[in-house]
């Protein structure tokens, strides 16, 4: 019998059960309230939590009630680690929002972007902020500009913050807790491969005895504990009296997290066996694991990527779960918060690996193929792309979401349609400057070209707007004619007319913005293109007309392969609706590992056809992506070209 046949018997069976206690039994069913919400978030259930709160927000037509429950609906989603349905609760929202209102949300939008792997879109988010009121509210400020400090290699910043959240801390207790988790964070991020440079700290010690403390604590967390004092002893002479100096003293002594070891080769549901991960007994670090032949993962399970880590890690197991009960492979998490990739991969190796899928994180990637380079190791499934100029070493193939991707698409879109003249109005920052120059690359190469482009910024884009469509030619024109003429003139201002379409990446809060100014200013008539963040769950006349790709996940639901594994999902963890992109990236993980193994490599001809497209890989090794089209309506969307896709993954 099949996996995916035992999850049916057993779910028939409960259901049989269910039926039966419920003839027999009154009707206890409650109704949604915040006190039992707030009762699932302590018990830890987060997911729960988050649900209980949007069903209170679904029962009142108030949106001040409605909007009081989908801000913590957001937060214990993220607390559940799926940053896209905390996104959707936050598309629920209704106006008008007060002050702390719309402080909450915003800053919750920036800890989407850190789970969802975009750092630098999370720190230009958390940048644009109003200074926050109220000790919570800045400590939750300061506790997540200090991740993303750390994620987009800003250390003096996160000591910044570590000192303010301190100021705050109510007693010793408190600042020394504080005072672990942040030594714990510059440890990780040594661990990560991140160089921590103490010179940045110039004349200020508090800083640089946080930042040469970094390594130090990465070494001794290695050593036996009997070496620490040693590790240790130079620095605790030049700073006998600073704020990190117990918590070094105390590396290891305390607990550490170890690197998550789990052994899929039980015929359990994958939710039971999810569910007991943390309490299974582990592998100490540093000491070897039982060899036995089984797929290594290699993913951020703890840090401030563990939230992406647990996405990926699920969709790994429901994919593994799925294959026949004759042909299941075990497969191993190796924790890269943990440890260093060169360790998690000498580790893998040694305990019998077939097959690594991971690491995720760039920099990771890029060890990981120098890595490899060297001889010795699995066949690697990167799950994110290499810089240009890195050699690939043939044993690695890489895998990978980006906005990048979607430009490119998009680009391919609209020369396909004969449109070659572009306007582009992107985010201010390095994420936007990403997607404009991949969108940039596919259009010139197809011989198009980019009239004008803006960075936009904050919610003054009207002169900005204007610029790019030479609407203030327009009225620039007018005024010398009028003032030729010394006389008023009737006068409808025009945007240039060469232009083709439109390019707006960027999320869907900031275009609910900018769309109705563009059509102010002229553009409404012209097609409009975007990137997957477009689409936050809500439909509405400002968006309406907007065009995105995005994975079949997202999109096609009644695709068979994603119709199959959100059936199979529901019956495995309860819920499909609540598992988000990198829920569906793992999952492809796992199968473009078993057809590499298997010696079937897909290609566009043959594609591996899963969650996230149908998906091929080029002679460079890169995995090619279809994606799907919609189009945002005023009342909900529309999947367009459902026969055809784009080719997604490529330079």
């Amino acid at each position: 019998m099949t996996s995916r046949a035992m999850i049916a018997v057993r779910c028939s069976l409960l259901v049989l059960l269910i039926l039966a206690l419920a003839s027999c039994a009154p009707n206890t069913r409650q109704t949604a309230s915040v006190e039992r919400a707030a009762a699932l978030a302590e018990r830890g259930d987060h997911a729960a939590a988050a649900r209980e709160y949007e069903a209170v927000a679904a029962a009142t037509a108030e949106s001040l009630l409605a909007n009081a429950a989908l801000l913590p609906a957001a937060r214990e989603w993220l607390q559940a680690a799926n940053p896209d349905a905390a996104a959707l609760a936050l598309g629920r929202l209704l106006p008008p929002l007060d002050a702390l209102q719309i402080f909450d949300r915003d800053l919750l939008g920036a800890e989407i972007a850190l789970q969802r792997g975009d750092s630098a879109r999370g720190w230009e988010l958390l940048a644009a902020l109003r200074a926050p009121s109220g000790p919570a509210r800045i400590d939750a400020y300061h506790a997540l500009r200090q991740q993303l400090a750390l994620a987009t290699k800003r250390p003096l910043q996160a000591i910044r913050s570590q000192v303010e959240r301190e100021t705050l801390a109510a007693d010793p207790v408190g600042v020394a807790q504080l005072r672990r988790r942040f030594l714990a964070e510059l440890q990780a991020t040594v661990e990560r491969g991140v160089t921590i440079d103490p010179r940045l700290a110039g004349r200020d010690t508090l800083a640089s005895g946080w930042l040469e403390a970094a390594p130090l604590a990465a070494r001794a967390a290695r050593a036996p504990i009997a070496a620490n004092a040693g590790i240790t002893a130079a620095w605790r002479k030049r700073y006998p009296n600073h704020p990190a100096a117990a918590t070094l003293a105390m590396i290891g002594q305390l607990p550490t997290p170890q690197p998550l070891l789990a052994m899929a080769n039980n015929p359990r549901p994958a939710a039971a066996r999810d569910n007991e991960a943390g309490a299974a007994p582990l592998a100490p670090a540093g000491q070897p694991l039982p060899r036995a032949t089984h797929v290594a993962a290699l993913l951020p399970l703890s840090g401030r990527n563990a939230s992406a880590g647990a996405q990926l890690r699920d969709g790994i197991l429901a994919a593994q779960f799925a294959e026949p009960e004759a042909s299941l492979t075990p497969v191993r998490f190796y924790d890269t918060a943990r440890q260093s990739v060169a360790e998690a991969m000498a580790a893998a190796t040694r305990a019998g690996a077939l097959f690594i899928i991971g690491p995720l994180v760039r920099e990771e990637v890029v060890a990981a193929a120098t890595n490899a380079a060297q001889g010795g190791a699995p066949p690697i499934l990167a799950l994110n792309f290499l810089p240009a100029d890195q050699p690939v070493p043939p044993t690695v193939k890489q895998f990978g979401l980006s906005p990048e991707d979607e430009a490119r698409a998009v680009a391919q879109r609209a020369l396909a349609e004969g449109r070659r003249r572009a306007v582009v109005l992107a985010p201010a920052g390095d994420w936007g400057n990403r997607v404009l120059a991949a969108f940039r690359e596919t259009l010139e190469a197809g011989g198009g070209v980019i009239l004008a482009s803006e960075s936009l910024s904050g919610r003054e884009v009207g002169p900005v707007l204007q610029a790019a469509l030479r609407v203030d030619d327009s009225i620039a024109r007018h005024r010398r004619i009028q003032a030729v003429l010394d006389t008023p003139l009737a006068f409808q201002s025009r945007r240039r007319a060469d232009i083709d379409f439109v390019f707006t990446p960027g999320q869907a809060s900031a275009l609910r913005q900018w769309r109705p100014q563009l059509r102010f200013q002229g553009g409404g008539d012209l097609p409009a293109y975007a990137t997957a963040d477009a689409w936050d769950g809500r439909a509405g006349a400002e968006l309406a007309g907007l065009i995105f790709p995005d994975m079949d996940w997202s999109l096609a639901a009644e695709a068979p392969a994603v119709a199959a594994l959100r059936a199979d999902t529901s019956a495995a963890f309860g819920d499909s609706n609540g598992r988000g992109r990198l829920f569906a990236f793992g999952h492809d993980a796992w199968l473009l590992q078993s057809a590499l193994r298997a010696g079937k490599t897909p290609t566009v001809e043959a594609p591996l056809v899963g969650a996230t497209g149908q998906l091929s890989i080029d002679a460079a090794g890169r995995v090619q992506r279809s994606l799907r089209w919609a189009e945002i309506g005023a009342s909900g969307l529309r999947l367009l070209d459902a026969d055809a896709r784009t080719q997604s993954g490529g330079d």
